[in-house]
């Protein structure tokens, strides 16, 4: 017998809803304003974008659903050691804010690679380029797996089904829309994945007697040590 929790008729009319505003946002953008017919307008989003919808978008990309589904897997199964990370982010944030994009703006440049190429060479460009796009490749596999195992152990929807839906409609609007697709899209999903956070911790909380209680199971669990 089939004992798995499977979603509900609001459940897929929210999800189906979230991929239909992703898809429109691209369309919207497609046909509106300069309608990406510039390399500006479609990679670099005309160089206009305020700094509210680029943070949020920001968030979201370095916010994946393999950071939602493995971090709290990560932790139950070896402690807070993934604690240390956003030590690390904030970093490089600052690096990449106050050292690398000042030069970047300096030099004119739309990218790394464009830098690479003026200071080493053509050779190092293209060796770097092919790394990331490796890398790129890699990582988005495990990003777009990640949601697709998710929606298919609660729908009747097989792996692969769900991997073309997600990866399809994300497709769609990046490609129609360009980058000022991608950054509204990702701030209307940070909005949402945000407001989901927020209701599931307190939620969660409620339910496991308070944040006291998480706290005792945790330590009687050894999910607090941080050199375990």
């Amino acid at each position: 017998m089939d004992s798995r929790y499977y979603l509900g008729a609001t459940d897929y009319a929210v999800l189906v809803f979230t991929l239909l505003i992703s898809a429109a946002i691209g369309i919207i953008f497609r046909f509106s304003g300069g309608r990406q017919k510039t390399t500006t307008e479609y990679l670099l989003a005309d160089r206009d974008m305020s700094q509210i919808p680029v943070t949020l978008s920001i968030s979201v990309t370095i916010t994946s659903a393999v950071m939602m589904l493995g971090t709290p897997a990560e932790t139950y199964r070896y402690g807070l050691q993934h604690v240390v990370t956003p030590f690390g982010i904030v970093i490089g944030m600052l690096l990449a804010s106050y050292v690398f994009i000042p030069v970047y703006f300096q030099c004119r440049v739309s990218t790394v690679y464009e830098f690479l190429d003026m200071r080493y060479g053509k050779y190092t460009r293209l060796i770097v380029s092919a790394l990331f796009v490796v890398q790129t490749i890699l990582y988005m596999s495990a990003v777009l797996y990640g949601p697709a195992l998710a929606l298919s152990a609660v729908t009747d929807l097989t792996l692969t089904t769900s991997i073309l839906v997600i990866g399809g409609v994300c497709t769609f609007y990046c490609v129609l829309g360009g980058l000022k697709a991608v950054i509204w899209t990702d701030a209307f999903q940070a909005v949402l994945m945000f407001t989901c956070m927020i209701v599931f911790y307190t939620v969660s909380i409620s339910d496991a007697g308070g944040i006291s209680k998480i706290y005792e199971r945790a330590y009687e669990g050894n999910r607090l040590e941080l050199l375990k």
